[in-house]
């Protein structure tokens, strides 16, 4: 897959693209179904296919106080992509000048001019160029004379209730990782190194795995059942976010048990997937009592990945 870090670089010189953008934060079904559409009229019509995503997020630029936190990290939804089988990513910084760009020139020099955009695929809720002013409607009335068709993909609904970053973030939050599942058509994941801790984990029988994460979002404070993506082995494991408040209020840590493992790891990059939440963190009267109930957490998560599927790869996840 070809990245392209501003769309007037010279390396994009395409006979003809089928295009879909947007900032794809998290990457989930919605985001899925229009790029499988761009993918696969780009094979059809033998052109590359394209995906315009924008840098920083546009709200970071123009409402700073409402601008979310990401759900991937830049390498992470480069790797998505390219498993999803896109031809190229252009990336536009996305400062005060682009974001002042009228819509009709946006399509003319963007999509146009440079794309070469032959089909564009876009959800019904678009809006693009300055002031949000341009719309699905100008879009194809633009796109009669300067020779692309706009294809149209309607929201994903998930048991009734629609598919968006916004509420994948609210799920997350929340600790609810097994409702975002089928949302994105794989678990919620996090990626990072792992790096030294106290090697509390190690006294008291169960050494974890500490995980320096580059994630803006974690889940909720708590035990989670989780796969631990170490090169391309993917391991039970369980693991805690929070504040170890047995010992003392400490910083928060992603602390990760790997069930039937014991090789020093430091340094690995790693990848994190969130299978379902186990419990809340809590605050223990003493190690044992702590020990016992980890314990029962290792006992609770190994029945349940026993059962569960080790990258729920219905949708592609490319390695670190």
């Amino acid at each position: 897959m070809q990245i392209i870090r501003h769309i007037d670089d010279p390396a994009l010189a395409f006979a003809g693209t089928s295009v879909t953008l947007g900032n794809f934060d998290g990457i989930h079904l919605g985001h899925q179904a229009l790029i499988k559409n761009a993918v696969d009229d780009a094979k059809r019509l033998a052109i590359r296919s394209a995906v315009l995503t924008f840098e920083p997020h546009p709200l970071r630029v123009i409402a700073p106080d409402r601008a979310p936190k990401m759900l991937l990290t830049h390498k992470d939804k480069m790797q998505l992509l390219q498993g999803l089988g896109v031809d190229c990513v252009v990336i536009q910084q996305f400062d005060a000048a682009f974001a002042a760009i009228a819509a009709e020139d946006f399509v003319r020099k963007y999509l146009v001019q440079r794309l070469r955009a032959q089909r564009v695929w876009v959800g019904k809720d678009l809006r693009f160029g300055k002031g949000r002013a341009g719309d699905i409607e100008k879009l194809r009335r633009w796109g009669e004379p300067w020779g692309y068709d706009v294809g149209i993909v309607d929201p994903v609904m998930v048991c009734g209730e629609r598919v968006s970053s916004s509420r994948i973030r609210e799920l997350i939050g929340a600790g609810e990782v097994a409702a975002v599942e089928p949302m994105l058509a794989r678990y919620y994941f996090v990626s990072g190194k792992v790096v030294s801790g106290h090697r509390r984990g190690r006294e008291l029988g169960f050494p974890t795995a500490n995980i320096s994460s580059r994630a803006e979002i974690l889940p909720r404070d708590g035990i989670y059942a989780t796969w631990f993506h170490l090169g391309d082995s993917v391991l039970p494991s369980v693991t805690s976010i929070g504040l170890n408040p047995t010992f003392g209020a400490g910083p928060r840590t992603v602390e990760s048990y790997i069930l039937n493992f014991d090789r020093e790891i430091y340094g690995e990059a790693v990848k994190l997937s969130f299978v379902a939440r186990l419990r809340d963190e809590m605050k223990f009267t003493s190690v044992p009592a702590l020990v016992e109930q980890i314990r029962g957490d290792v006992a609770a998560a190994a029945a349940l990945l026993a059962q569960a599927e080790p990258t729920a790869n219905r949708s592609p996840n490319g390695k670190i």
